[in-house]
């Protein structure tokens, strides 16, 4: 997986080039992450083949996410690098609902948007835009390698879970995440590990009451959704 530090390029007036030049957009996945660190080295870890992924790191808050996004997507698109598929990652934090449910909102009318203005570029595939939510933490999606939680947690409450079952203290940035959780399931046989967070994951939101959006229970994720989407592409 490719990663930029785009955002700060186009700081400084420019975007420059990828070394190889990509203009068929089959098969091609740019996510943006709300955090600068942590999510971009998880995901930037997956050893994907047969797919174009660029991830990026912004530092952008929750409410602005979405428009960077869409703004990063539309420069490669005028480079003629036109990414197929666009997930925003980011999480509930300490955000109000209405602030937090105004960012799915904009999803929508930004794919809206994006595939009518490139419809003559982008042949008959459509642009999709996806969201890897955390509610609250982007660390739920690590603790559900190794456990179910379906009570509300505080995010401050989780590099402490993490520390307790990876029994060693957790360090936020780790660039060795993806790894840790493969040596996990193999020495657990599956029982815990990527596998596990996946099921966990699907099983949490099913179990949201009726009349609940998922994304505003507590706690809830669909950073599992990404993770399937990166592992149809894994080296085998």
């Amino acid at each position: 997986m490719g990663s930029d530090n785009l955002h700060h390029k186009k700081r400084k007036g420019r975007v420059e080039r990828c070394s190889s030049k990509f203009r068929e957009y089959r098969n091609s996945i740019l996510i943006i992450c709300e955090g600068e660190k942590t999510e971009k080295l998880y995901f930037k870890s997956f050893p994907v083949t047969g797919v174009q992924v660029k991830t990026i790191g912004t530092g952008r808050n929750t409410e602005s996410l979405v428009d960077e996004a869409v703004k990063i997507w539309k420069e490669f698109a005028e480079m003629d690098e036109l990414y197929e598929k666009l997930w925003c990652v980011f999480d509930r934090d300490s955000f109000s609902q209405k602030a937090y449910n105004n960012t799915f909102n904009k999803i929508v009318k930004q794919e809206r948007t994006i595939n009518r203005k490139y419809k003559g570029r982008r042949g008959d595939r459509k642009i999709k835009i996806s969201i890897a939510y955390s509610n609250q933490d982007f660390e739920l999606w690590y603790l559900l390698h190794f456990d179910y939680f379906d009570q509300a947690l505080h995010r401050d409450m989780y590099h402490g879970l993490l520390t307790k079952r990876m029994k060693k203290k957790y360090q936020k940035n780790d660039s060795g995440m993806y790894i840790f959780f493969e040596k996990l399931c193999h020495e657990t046989q599956g029982a815990k590990g990527q596998a596990f967070a996946l099921k966990n994951a699907e099983k949490l939101r099913k179990s949201i009451p009726d009349g609940t959006l998922p994304h505003n229970h507590n706690p809830s994720t669909s950073v599992d959704l990404l993770v399937a989407e990166l592992n149809k592409y894994l080296k085998r």
